[in-house]
């Protein structure tokens, strides 16, 4: 075999080696992706919009290899049954939890509100709402003016990046055009609603509305101090000191008042007890019984039982029957007086 022979059968030989592995290369990826297994998912079948309630013409299936499946895909049409579009889908997109509402719950607020969080309605005018721009879905920060010093007129951001949920009755978030509404719901932490109910009670909010992807959190100032005026502060320390001793010369007067008092009630019940009682007069009336037979009776006593035979005896008050012992005669007489009688 010649040289020239020899050099052809090796280039045979190596352009066959190298049209064998360029073959392997690219036959191998084929059938190797033969072999990876594939599920069926759910899709959309058309365009499908928010709080839209899941039927089965709005669906269709597709198989996709199973490692590029995302979580929360559905396969099943019973997985999606009394669910409603949260998030708006287009026509092949596939169907996620996420992009769903929860299971039995009909679209509404309720369903809209992050756990967690509380919704919360705040009066606006189309001035503090951005001439209505405001839309579910919208971050807003909420301003406040500040009325703690009269001296200082000035608003206050007293909340950031708050979640709009709803403007007014709508809930879901419609083309970009402007919502006449009264109201804007609010989802708020339970804390946060707590600070927004104590400064709506202080004076009207204000809405100012974030950007697209602008969820910073902008530092508050320093809270502003306006310049001293020694002649005021002054005055006002004198008011101030004045105020104070106006305040004890009141007590002071009071506390005067109350021992005059209790030294004129007691001066009085010393009166009183002191003042001698009365000894109120012997009332008697005289029973004449003839000549030379006289009888007094004491009026003081509780009642006549019984006359004395004689004497100037006195008896008892207390009214009683005519004497057994005694007989009535014509020449008797009776009189009565405040006196003893001759």
């Amino acid at each position: 075999m010649n040289t020239r022979s020899l050099v052809t059968l090796v280039l045979a030989i190596a352009f066959g080696l190298g049209a064998m592995i360029f073959t392997r290369q690219m036959l191998g990826p084929r059938e190797s992706r033969k072999e990876e297994e594939t599920q069926e998912v759910l899709v959309a079948a058309r365009d499908l919009k928010e709080e839209e309630s899941i039927k089965a013409d709005m669906l269709k299936t597709t198989r996709m290899v199973k490692s590029a499946v995302p979580p929360g895909a559905f396969s099943s049409l019973k997985d999606v049954e009394e669910r409603w579009v949260k998030t708006a889908m287009l026509e092949g997109d596939l169907l996620i939890e996420k992009k769903l509402g929860p299971k039995g719950m009909p679209p509404g607020l309720v369903a809209n509100i992050p756990k967690g969080m509380r919704a919360f309605a705040v009066d606006v005018t189309e001035q503090s709402s951005v001439s209505g721009f405001i839309l579910p879905g919208h971050h807003v920060d909420i301003v406040k003016f500040d009325a703690s010093d009269p001296r200082v007129k000035r608003g206050e951001t007293i909340l950031q990046n708050v979640l709009v949920l709803a403007a007014g009755q709508t809930f879901t978030r419609p083309e970009e055009r402007s919502l006449q509404t009264r109201t804007v719901t609010l989802a708020l932490d339970p804390e946060d609603v707590h600070i927004l109910v104590a400064a709506r009670a202080q004076g009207a909010l204000s809405l100012a509305l974030r950007g697209v992807n602008d969820n910073g959190v902008v530092a508050k100032p320093a809270p502003f101090k306006p310049a001293v005026d020694p002649e005021h502060e002054r005055k006002l320390k004198v008011a101030e000191d004045r105020g104070k001793e106006l305040e004890h010369e009141l007590e002071l007067l009071k506390e005067a008042i109350a021992k005059k008092e209790a030294e004129a009630k007691a001066a009085l019940a010393k009166a009183v007890l002191a003042k001698p009682t009365a000894r109120p007069t012997s009332r008697v009336v005289a029973v004449y019984r003839g000549m030379g037979n006289v009888q007094r009776v004491s009026l003081e006593k509780p009642g006549v039982s019984e006359l004395a035979p004689k004497g100037d005896q006195v008896a008892s008050a207390t009214p009683a029957q005519p004497p057994k012992n005694l007989e009535p005669t014509a020449n008797q007489d009776l009189a009565a007086g405040d006196d003893e009688a001759p």
